[in-house]
């Protein structure tokens, strides 16, 4: 496979953010469907919508843009999905190699896209847009004033913390993201901001202080500046950070109180919780899960996740005093 950076000439006036077309490079669609809503990589459809699916006018590469090309030989009709997928995490790789090194701070103009040269010299694009149907909820005054009071429940109320709020981010952010690994990790981090570190059982801390005597012991025998020592040293941080449970073991504890469900309902939400922060884990750790596994993997993360804020904005309650206001709006005469 070769890897070429196409560069285009830069803009006329650098400090002037004018769209400045070219007749160079070839001619790509964006990515855009015309009157629908994109959230993450997917367009938004209600049942009833009657939206003619029209991509936007292909077009030259613009001043001051470049392309990444991965040009490869592969014979059959079509390529393998996980293939499809390791070509698109390499263009990505590419682009954040170059930011690191140049800070010119890229961001993708167009989607990534497969072209097949074809025998007469002309190139035909395969691209896929995902479309979920989804029922439209309309925004009524009496519906607006129950989600404001919510709102102002939480943000003048003590769940209000750093974490939630991070949390909060995290889970926002996931909607703009294209990338659905990094999707993903977004969510899952958005539970581990709201857990709740708590130590283990009994047994098990009585266990680490013991393992703690044996240590300091050990460091008794050795000189302080010794190798030995800041290895001892060391172990002994991590025997320390035993005595909390650990990460996925929080996340389930999140669910050990939602309200409605029985014990067994409650024990299935605290598996399948660790069950995405393990998948989670292999795909940071290891650096990779199927592709078949993500958009089953991000649905179920989604769902914890706002199972979590749900439950708690629905144990918050006003401060005392608190008053909203919504009016209509006054049309003049």
């Amino acid at each position: 496979m070769d890897v070429v950076i196409d560069i285009y000439p830069p803009r006329s006036h650098a400090a002037r953010f004018v769209v400045e077309p070219t007749d160079r490079g070839p001619e790509l669609p964006d990515e855009l469907l015309h009157g629908l809503h994109r959230a993450g990589d997917t367009f938004l459809k209600a049942p009833e919508d009657a939206v003619p699916v029209l991509p936007s006018a292909p077009r030259h590469a613009r001043r001051g843009e470049l392309d990444i090309i991965l040009d490869f030989e592969f014979d059959g009709d079509s390529l393998p999905t996980a293939l499809e997928e390791a070509l698109r995490d390499t263009a990505y790789e590419i682009m954040a190699l170059l930011n690191i090194h140049l800070r010119d701070f890229l961001t993708p103009a167009l989607p990534f896209q497969i072209r097949k040269l074809m025998d007469d010299g002309k190139a035909g694009v395969k691209f896929i847009r995902r479309i979920a149907v989804e029922d439209r909820q309309e925004l009524t005054v009496d519906a607006l004033g129950r989600l404001l009071t919510e709102v102002a429940s939480v943000l003048a109320g003590p769940i209000n913390t750093e974490k939630f709020r991070t949390a909060l981010e995290l889970y926002a952010a996931h909607f703009n993201e294209r990338q659905p690994r990094v999707r993903i990790i977004l969510l899952v981090i958005a539970m581990e901001a709201l857990a709740v570190a708590s130590p283990k059982d009994q047994a098990a801390l009585d266990l680490i202080d013991r393992w703690t005597a044996e240590l300091n012991e050990e460091k008794a025998k050795h000189g302080k500046a010794s190798s030995v020592q800041r290895s001892l040293d060391s172990l002994g941080g991590q025997l320390n950070s035993l005595r909390n449970k650990s990460i996925g073991a929080q996340i389930g504890d999140l669910f050990a109180d939602i309200p409605g469900l029985s014990e067994d309902g409650l024990a299935d939400l605290r598996s399948r919780a660790k069950d995405v922060y393990n998948k989670r884990s292999k795909l940071v750790h290891d650096g990779y899960l199927s592709p078949s596994d993500l958009p089953g993997l991000e649905k179920e993360a989604r769902t914890l996740v706002e199972m979590l804020f749900r439950g708690a904005i629905a144990r918050s309650e006003p401060p005392e005093g608190m008053r909203l206001v919504i009016s209509e709006p006054q049309t003049g005469a």
